[in-house]
């Protein structure tokens, strides 16, 4: 719905059909949709991993090696929750995620701005 109709007719005149529309028409149309739900489904993956990875129901505790289970044990640690651990886990996750929005998502959102962008 996003493809402007003179570009489908374009497509069309020239005979593109295939492989050869997606690649010229409809993947560029769409790039910087993509993106945005790339990001979207990797961040609330990421979060669903996180929170898994130490889960308590009846008094049973179910976990796995993890930066989500680090978390969750040194905040469930008795008497008093782990502090260091807390900050430390979070501090690593926190730089995690600005390191991989740097390197990654800024960079492909730059190039659909700058090469996918129809205005």
């Amino acid at each position: 719905m996003s493809i402007p109709s003179d570009l489908r007719e374009a497509t069309t005149v020239y005979h593109a059909s295939g492989w050869r529309k997606w690649r010229t028409l409809i993947l560029p149309a769409i790039f910087p949709y993509l993106i945005t739900g790339l990001l979207t489904a990797s961040g609330g993956a990421w979060n669903a991993s996180i929170v898994s990875e130490y889960v308590q129901f009846n008094n049973h505790i179910v976990s796995t090696f993890g930066l989500g289970a680090s978390i969750a044990s040194a905040a469930a640690a008795t008497p008093s929750p782990n502090f260091p651990v807390l900050l430390a886990a979070t501090l690593l996750m926190a730089a995690f995620v600005v390191i991989l929005n740097r390197l990654v998502w800024k960079r492909l959102y730059g190039l659909a701005e700058r090469r996918y962008t129809l205005g």
